[in-house]
């Protein structure tokens, strides 16, 4: 029986889960719509940053919050390395947009592998759990672990701050120039291949960040990263190519489905709902009620 004060838990718990599927998928739609390529190993540069939290807060006794600040500017860096080694390497190859996109899933797919296995091989397949402000809080007869009031905040406060940039600064506007007409923008003197290395390390960061809050209130394994790249591909196309409002949204919308769907159906058919919200989605989209353009 769902009664006033279960269902108010599971809104949280929810919405919880919902800011961080945004905080991941706003770092993947970043780097796709000023670029064009879709990073099949986002999610693994998540689980690499839960694993840096995880050894900071074990060995150096850091909080995961001080993990996460330092995870940024880390997993910028990260990001831009990425950008050099891997992607402009095939732009410079074959600038064609189709080509790019292509070869760039190829490559992608084989980083992640390589992330992956590399993970399994050090750190092997056990997991592994970081104990921080699991004290309950009490609202009203409601009682929650603080570690997800930190990653609803948090989340939430991050994509406030990524909109606001991309809207209200120079750099933010030249991003959205570019993504939104890449010919256009170059006209106007802006260097697309300084913007992409750019929006490369952002999303990366915004992907450091997201691991640091995931290994609060999720298990630390390997192979946590694949879940993250399909909910944060599923709240993109949901969200909007290139709309970081619409993807914050739409990540809180599919993190409270997933939860009430997992109490009502039983936790087996949560990954379900996920692809049956897709699935509805593209067949509305389809039929024409639904138009998402690509803007930033």
């Amino acid at each position: 029986m769902l009664d006033l004060q279960s269902l108010a838990q599971l809104l949280i718990f929810g919405l919880t889960w919902g800011g961080l599927f945004a905080l991941t998928a706003n770092g993947l739609n970043l780097i796709n719509g000023v670029t064009n390529i879709l990073n099949l190993a986002h999610g693994e540069l998540v689980m690499l940053s839960a694993y840096t939290m995880f050894w900071l807060f074990t060995i150096l006794g850091l909080s995961p919050i001080l993990s996460m600040l330092a995870s940024a500017p880390l997993f910028f860096l990260i990001g831009m390395a990425i950008q050099r080694l891997v992607v402009y390497p095939i732009i410079k190859a074959d600038p064609r947009i189709d080509r790019v996109e292509r070869a760039s899933l190829i490559v992608f797919f084989g980083v992640l592998l390589f992330i992956q296995n590399s993970a399994l091989l050090i750190w092997s397949a056990d997991y592994r759990v970081v104990t921080y402000l699991n004290e309950p809080l009490k609202f009203w007869k409601l009682s929650i672990a603080a570690n997800r009031v930190v990653v609803l905040i948090v989340a939430l406060m991050v994509c406030f701050m990524l909109h606001f940039f991309l809207k209200n600064t120079f750099l933010g506007k030249a991003i959205r120039a570019i993504s939104q007409d890449r010919e256009a923008g170059m006209v106007l003197g802006i260097n697309p291949t300084y913007m992409g290395l750019l929006s490369f390390g952002l999303g990366t960061a915004l992907a450091g960040m997201s691991g640091s809050l995931a290994g609060m209130i999720y298990v630390i394994t390997p192979t946590m990263g694949f879940i993250f790249t399909i909910k944060s591909f599923i709240v993109m196309l949901i969200g909007g190519l290139g709309s970081t409002m619409g993807t914050l949204v739409a990540g809180i919308c599919l993190g409270v489905f997933e939860a009430l769907g997992a109490f009502l159906l039983g936790e087996g058919y949560k990954e379900a709902i996920d692809y049956i919200v897709l699935l509805l989605f593209i067949l509305l989209m389809s039929k024409g009620y639904i138009f998402r353009g690509r803007t930033l």
